[in-house]
């Protein structure tokens, strides 16, 4: 009877264990969820590395194919992905069967495997719709003609058998170019790491040689406008002494991307696709780029991507902030969630006023503040700014969950910005 007691007791603590187990688990994914969601993902690295082994297989793999795509490890996301898939049992909801399939068309898209993106797209599409708004299904209809028309296009590739320096220059409206040689023909393209595509106009297609792939999607043009576009390849170009192959350009027509009532005119856009596959990219006073043969580790971890949207890890105070990384921003804003977690700081030293801000839309006004004298580091680099605009309330979804946005005003307080796709650093000297 003794010996039934002791096993009946023994028994009692490992189904208590094992609940607290699965609570603890629960709660862990809870929070793991929640960070996503506002897209920290620093606090989210931070948070799993330290806590994994409190996670199940499954929820592990997960969590880990997620970070490694944010952190631009892709090839390392997609193997957990497809470790995660093979699991002989799997307990995700449809909520996160989407979120996972949509990590692995990023990394596909980013890996320029487009027949594999173009099937998770399709994936995507039949068996996930009701789970996304009908913005993405848009948007996923529209890609997946791109990844269809790119499925037997090979992946992009960089030779690059020495340091480079490419040299910039603004053009009128303030945006640097850099010359692009294809076919032995240069011409002045616009160098934007936020454009997710190169693009080039329709009247250069034919002149340089370049395989035309006639589509039936569309891109938002310069003006706001749905235009129907195509898709071309550079089977070689060359960025000074570096060789790409394999380079997807955007076809618009002439006047979609043009400007005649300021006599404007842009050749094309070399965008993050051909910008990333350098590795690391150093952007000096001088208007000079130069991009070493081997990038360095740098070791920060302080540079995400989410999709195509750059974000940065900033340091306030003691804390950890994610800022979007737009370096075509003059100066930096904060948005509401630094409102919301400094109040009572702000409301202390600041008054509230009104400002107003011109969009597409009009002139709107927005209540907020004025803040002097904010110290903020990146990596070890440390200034301080005056006169930064708060937004007390939330502005547009796309930004709702950044602490703010960081600006020329910062980046000009150095001589050096070195940006490591490779190893997911910024540094400023």
């Amino acid at each position: 009877m003794r010996y039934l007691m002791l096993f009946i007791t023994a028994l009692t603590v490992s189904c208590a264990q094992s609940v607290q187990k699965t609570l603890n688990d629960t709660k862990l994914t809870e929070e793991l969820d929640s960070l996503i969601e506002v897209q920290d993902f620093f606090q989210l690295k931070k948070r799993y590395y330290s806590q994994k082994n409190n996670l199940n297989q499954e929820n592990s793999l997960y969590y880990e194919a997620i970070i490694l795509n944010r952190f631009n490890d892709l090839e390392a996301s997609n193997s957990k992905i497809a470790e995660l898939l093979n699991l002989e049992t799997l307990h995700l909801n449809d909520t996160m069967f989407n979120r996972i399939y949509d990590t692995k068309l990023l990394n596909h898209v980013n890996l320029y495997q487009y027949k594999a993106a173009a099937a998770t797209s399709a994936h995507i599409l039949k068996n996930y719709r009701l789970v996304n708004d009908s913005a993405k299904i848009e948007n996923l209809e529209n890609e997946l003609k791109i990844w269809t028309s790119l499925a037997n296009i090979g992946p992009q590739e960089i030779i690059k058998s020495e340091d480079a320096t490419i040299p910039m220059t603004k053009d009128k409206v303030g945006l640097f170019n850099i010359d692009v040689s294809i076919s032995n023909k240069t011409y002045n393209y616009i160098f934007d790491t936020g454009a997710n595509i190169s693009v080039i106009k329709r009247s250069l297609v034919e002149e340089l040689g370049l395989t035309y792939i006639e589509s039936d999607f569309y891109v938002t043009a310069f003006t706001g406008e749905k235009v129907d576009s195509d898709l071309a390849i550079a089977k070689e170009l060359n960025i000074g002494n570096l060789t790409f192959k394999n380079v997807v350009f955007l076809v618009l027509n002439d006047e979609d991307i043009s400007f005649p009532q300021i006599e404007y005119f842009i050749n094309g856009i070399i965008g993050f696709p051909v910008i990333e596959a350098m590795e690391e990219v150093r952007i000096s006073k001088d208007n000079s780029i130069f991009t070493p043969k081997t990038a360095i580790d740098y070791k920060q971890n302080n540079f995400a991507l989410d999709g195509l949207t750059p974000i940065i890890a900033v340091k306030y105070q003691n804390d950890t902030l994610s800022f979007g990384f737009d370096t075509g921003a003059k100066s930096t804003s904060l948005y509401a969630p630094f409102y919301r977690k400094y109040k009572e700081e702000i409301e202390l030293h600041y008054t509230a006023q009104t400002f107003t801000s011109g969009s597409a839309g009009g002139i709107i006004e927005f209540e907020g503040y004025v803040m002097d004298s904010i110290p903020l580091s990146i990596g070890n680099s440390k200034t301080t700014l005056s006169s930064l605009q708060l937004h007390k309330n939330d502005i547009e979804a796309d930004v709702d969950h950044f602490y703010g946005n960081l600006g020329q005003d910062f980046i000009k307080q150095f001589d050096e910005m070195i940006i490591s796709f490779k190893y997911s650093s910024v540094i400023f000297k």
